[in-house]
């Protein structure tokens, strides 16, 4: 058998990109560390080629160029119980996660650097009074380009996991969709 079961395994890349502009909150799985992994936001850039990242010179990616990486977005998740939703023999657990294996390379054009930052600017940052470069002069963006690792990862392979009950019913699984929705819970966009 294999684990994650094939039934749980999502192929279109458009959902995972989605899942990984909605949940750019990263877990990197540092390998040879004293520190195991880290977390940090990342963005895609715009041909979804590579993540983009930023870490201070304390951060272990520092010491990383060229090692290839596993990273982690987790999506939404949600506890069902068999009180909540007819169908259900026992509790479970549904998720959506995305897995990318990869290269980390620093960054160290300073255009590369300003393209960078402008990408997660432009995800990250309010549409009302959003904050950009702009605010800042030449010499204190030097400053801040100098103390920071700048860094790509070239996205080699890309997997995800949408445990959505697949193994149920349609039946059932349109109740925990409806379940969820009443909740709030935005896993229930990916039923």
């Amino acid at each position: 058998m294999s684990y994650p079961r094939r039934a749980f395994s999502e192929q279109n890349t458009e959902r995972l990109w989605q899942l990984i502009d909605e949940h750019p909150l990263a877990t990197l799985v540092v390998p040879n560390s004293d520190t195991p992994f880290v977390h940090m936001s990342l963005s895609l850039n715009h041909d979804k080629t590579h993540l983009l990242g930023h870490a201070n010179p304390a951060n272990p990616l520092t010491q990383l160029d060229k090692a290839h990486l596993q990273v982690l977005f987790r999506g939404p998740d949600a506890y069902l119980s068999p009180s909540q939703v007819k169908g259900l023999p026992l509790p479970t657990w549904d998720y959506a996660t995305v897995h990318i294996r990869g290269q980390l390379t620093q960054i160290t054009n300073p255009e590369e650097k300003r393209s960078a930052l402008r990408q997660q600017l432009k995800q990250f940052e309010s549409p009302v009074n959003p904050w950009d470069m702009s605010m800042l002069s030449e010499n204190q963006i030097t400053k801040l380009f100098s103390q920071l690792f700048f860094f790509k990862i070239e996205i080699e392979s890309i997997t995800g996991t949408f445990k959505l009950s697949q193994n149920k019913s349609d039946e059932t699984r349109q109740s925990i969709a409806h379940l969820l929705e009443t909740q709030g819970n935005p896993l229930s966009r990916y039923y």
